[in-house]
């Protein structure tokens, strides 16, 4: 396939210019002006619309896609660890493999739209814990989605479920990789875990040769209720493998960021979840390098993220410019490659052909030197027009292909009927 003549928009580093793409195999194989077909292949003309890399929420949480609309609690949870108890402890207890799977697809569904190709997620359901990753994956997949995934081991339910949460990522790991899925070894949040259970987490890791993925130091609760700083005590119980991803790391400070750089470790911002679950300002000017941007579990809307973090820090003074925001957003693709051993975040030859079709937003000529400044003040979820993964269009015209929506909300609504009752 050729997809011809489109205003090619690289985010990393940024670049712009109008030229074709051809596509060969799930992989970009050439781009240039005036490709000319070869015998069968198929062209689309794309003059005037805007084409960029697929994008990567490096921290969701698909099991919340169908808490929005939930009855409201009598009495409003007092602080963070009230909130966890009150409302999301209980959402993730009342759902079944068949809530995982409708959260999947209606999360799923949410991200192609947004322009998300890729999905790191952070799954909990401790009354569904043995197959919901497989749910999860089938769902994602379904829909063409790369993902990452992870069951979120805790002792939270006794030291049964933390074991059969560690049991949850068996399967996956077994599986043979096809660069769409990858998986790390989730858990919550130091809190609620062991020093055995992390330590069970990282030898899990260790064998299977693949990072964690766990909540760290998101409010003060982590280190007031453990009496250990999170980052020491994950080193000190030797869980701080390459390539894991630390959500959050709002109240963690300059020394252990760096020591989580020096490690090899990820560290994942979700603003929008820091400003609505009130926990405070993240570190921004000590965040490694391998920084990238999640939501949380807010939807995969990852330009809406972009815009909330880059306000929320302009008005604290972070001293963040566009450039290190688009820096924060491109990062999930170097995070996501490393994860599925596919090169990801380029429009360049050898990468993976996960591209965006925008409808373009009229105003001044995009550069080079403004397109970070546009992605936060210009773009939108709402311009996203198709969506290619593996060089397969898996949303066309703003409908995933293969899907009946209107059956898929239908679904949703009862599904979110019975997990709400259970809730109750």
């Amino acid at each position: 396939m050729i997809l011809r003549g489109a205003k090619l928009l690289d985010l990393d580093p940024p670049a712009v210019r109008v030229g074709d793409v051809r596509v060969v195999d799930g992989r970009i194989a050439e781009v240039g002006e005036g490709l000319v077909p070869g015998v069968g292949e198929i062209v689309e003309d794309l003059a005037g619309r805007w084409l960029m890399p697929g994008l990567v929420c490096a921290h969701h949480h698909l099991y919340s896609a169908l808490a929005c609309g939930m009855p409201f609690l009598p009495d409003a949870p007092e602080g963070f660890t009230d909130m966890l108890r009150k409302v999301w402890w209980r959402l993730d207890e009342a759902l079944d493999l068949g809530a995982v799977a409708v959260s999947g697809l209606v999360g799923g569904v949410g991200a192609l739209r947004a322009g998300v190709t890729t999905v790191v997620d952070h799954h909990a359901s401790p009354n569904a814990i043995l197959g919901s990753l497989e749910a999860l994956d089938d769902a994602l997949g379904g829909l063409g989605l790369r993902r990452v995934l992870c069951y979120e081991v805790t002792d939270r339910g006794g030291a049964e479920k933390a074991r059969l949460g560690l049991k949850a990522h068996e399967g996956l790991l077994a599986a043979p990789r096809d660069g769409r899925r990858a998986v790390r070894i989730g858990a919550h949040a130091g809190f609620t875990l062991s020093d055995d259970t992390i330590r069970a987490c990282a030898a899990l890791g260790r064998d299977a040769g693949v990072g964690l993925h766990i909540h760290v130091a998101e409010a003060v609760d982590d280190e007031a209720t453990v009496g250990e700083p999170p980052v020491a005590r994950l080193a000190r119980l030797g869980a701080l493998l390459p390539g894991s991803i630390l959500a959050h790391c709002v109240h963690v400070g300059p020394g252990d960021l760096a020591r989580l750089s020096d490690a090899g470790c990820w560290v994942t911002h979700q603003p929008r979840s820091n400003m609505n679950n009130a926990v405070g300002r993240a570190p921004l000017p000590y965040f490694p390098v391998r920084t990238a941007l999640g939501t949380d579990g807010i939807g995969a809307d990852m330009l809406a993220e972009l815009q909330a973090g880059a306000f929320r820090s302009q008005e604290a003074g972070d001293g963040w410019s566009p450039a290190d925001w688009a820096r924060a957003l491109t990062a999930g693709a170097r995070l996501a490659s490393d994860a599925l051993r596919v090169r990801l975040g380029r429009l360049a030859p050898g990468y993976a052909a996960d591209l965006v079709v925008l409808d373009p937003v009229p105003g001044p000529p995009l550069s080079a030197e403004n397109l970070p400044a546009a992605l936060i003040f210009r773009f939108s979820a709402a311009m996203v027009r198709h969506v290619m993964v593996d060089g397969v269009w898996r949303l066309r015209d703003r409908d995933p292909v293969g899907l009946d929506l209107c059956a898929l909300d239908s679904r949703a609504q009862g599904a979110a009927l019975e997990v709400w009752g259970r809730m109750a």
